[in-house]
């Protein structure tokens, strides 16, 4: 019984300073801009049914600049902190995740929100914040490297998922790691679509990417590898 409890202590003890190297590497590699997100709203104007109703994938959007506190909210419903278990450690997000280990991060690429600079970003739920890793406006490197999808063109920012592969292939091995992983990214990418409808915004998921050129682009951890991008932009008027 010691025996499983001292393996049960070292996996979780290992798979924490996984997620800290992982961290802690972008951080020290970088000293440019980190950006507070506005706190999130936990009260919309749309109802949970309206948005499952009006939920559609969006490809058109208006030039137009989004807010710093809708890019908050979006990233907040995506993968945000919303309780802790303090006798275990856990952080308990929007999503739900397989024993909670969460094992995606979200970048975001910028090209035109207001009060936030062009740039790529990755997102921190655990303090709710922006850490720059590159300025300047890649939308239409993006989208290059994505098959050359419009949509990016043309979104004021968009998510970049991508998944820790060391996190779970050591738990599970690597086919269920990808299954896992997946599975955690439809429950966030969800979220994000039936956000993104209750602020009037659009958004569209897409699966293909070049994985190499993307992780190029964006300077994605070695052990990281991105599989979904969702653009989000302000609807077209109908």
């Amino acid at each position: 019984m010691k025996i499983i409890f001292l393996f049960l202590a070292l996996c979780v003890y290992t798979s924490v300073i996984s997620q800290n190297n992982t961290i802690e590497s972008k951080i020290s590699n970088n000293n440019s801009l980190r950006v507070n997100l506005p706190n999130p709203l936990l009260k919309g104007s749309m109802t949970l049914e309206e948005a499952l109703s009006k939920r559609r994938s969006v490809r058109e959007y208006q030039e137009v600049p989004l807010m710093l506190k809708e890019v908050s909210q979006i990233l907040w419903s995506a993968y945000g902190i919303t309780d802790t278990v303090k006798r275990k450690g856990v952080d308990l997000k929007t999503a739900p995740s397989a024993m909670a280990l969460y094992p995606l991060s979200i970048y975001v690429v910028v090209g035109n929100v207001s009060d936030l600079l062009s740039g790529i970003y990755c997102y921190y739920p655990k303090g709710h914040y922006l850490l720059q890793l590159k300025s300047g406006d890649y939308r239409n490197e993006l989208s290059a490297a994505s098959n050359n999808q419009n949509m990016i063109k043309n979104a004021s920012f968009v998510l970049v998922y991508a998944y820790d592969t060391l996190k779970l292939n050591s738990k599970f091995g690597k086919e269920a790691a990808i299954k896992l992983s997946s599975m955690d990214l439809g429950h966030s990418a969800e979220n994000v679509y039936l956000q993104a409808t209750a602020l009037g915004l659009g958004t569209c998921a897409i699966g293909g990417l070049k994985p190499a050129s993307v992780s190029e682009l964006i300077s994605i951890s070695v052990n990281e590898k991105p599989f979904y991008i969702m653009p989000v932009g302000k609807l077209k008027d109908e």
